[in-house]
């Protein structure tokens, strides 16, 4: 079962894009939602299915 909120090592390995294209991709405010938990980067699965099946 997926977690709820994934790492961008785990939306990596699910889109196929490297970690650097995400973090590329939150700074142009482009790419899957994505939460800021303090520091760390979390993306919630159903927000980045729903991009990659928008083929966005």
């Amino acid at each position: 079962m997926t977690p709820e909120y994934l790492t961008p090592d785990q939306v990596a390995q699910m889109t196929g894009f490297s970690t650097k294209a995400l973090e590329a991709y939150r700074a142009k405010r482009q790419g899957p939602p994505f939460l800021k938990v303090g520091t760390s980067v979390r993306y919630r699965a159903d927000d980045v299915r729903a991009w990659m099946e928008a083929g966005e």
